[in-house]
């Protein structure tokens, strides 16, 4: 699980504690009130405030689960793509685009990785799939957007840390570069 996956949930636990005890504070003050004419410290806004915060982390929650959907999405259609182009494609920030993309590698629905001189997104499986580009090819038999990356092409037969995308030995037990387990 990426670091900013995890931050997502320690925020959204928060969002939705908070929220649910507003909301659930707010109504007991409520039944109190009008049911046993009982007044607590509080006001009647208290559940609407935590509605509202409870609306706001599930919104959060879909949010995030759609920008990976849409990130999958969009890596189909790419064996190479640049960051940038990426990130304008998906309307987010690089940042947001390559925390997306280190989430779904984590998570094992993607296999990619970036290249180190130019910081384009490699991608070599999505979900299982090889990507399935559709671009115009050049006369040498690679795509047009390829052709000045030729003497650039990564192997397709190394092996791949699937948490930093750094090529590793099939018989390595641990990545050299990130040190996550790799069996």
């Amino acid at each position: 699980m990426g670091s900013s996956k995890k931050a997502l949930i320690r925020s959204n636990i928060w969002t939705f504690s908070i929220g649910g005890a507003l909301l659930i504070y707010g109504l007991v003050m409520i039944y109190f009130k009008y049911v046993r004419d009982i007044n607590l410290i509080g006001t009647i806004g208290l559940p609407i405030g935590g509605a509202i915060i409870v609306v706001a982390g599930i919104s959060n929650v879909l949010t995030y689960r759609n920008r990976r959907e849409r990130a999958l999405g969009a890596l189909t259609s790419y064996e190479r793509v640049s960051l940038t182009q990426l990130s304008s494609e998906l309307k987010l920030s690089d940042k947001q685009t390559k925390d997306i993309i280190v989430d779904l590698r984590a998570d094992g629905k993607l296999k990619a990785s970036f290249e180190p001189g130019t910081g384009d997104v490699l991608i070599l499986e999505v979900n299982g799939e090889p990507p399935m580009a559709i671009v115009p090819m050049s006369s040498s038999g690679l795509p047009e957007h390829e052709e000045k990356y030729k003497d650039k092409q990564l192997p397709k037969d190394n092996h791949y840390c699937s948490y930093c995308g750094s090529i590793v030995k099939p018989e390595d037990q641990f990545c050299n570069n990130c040190g996550s387990y790799l069996h």
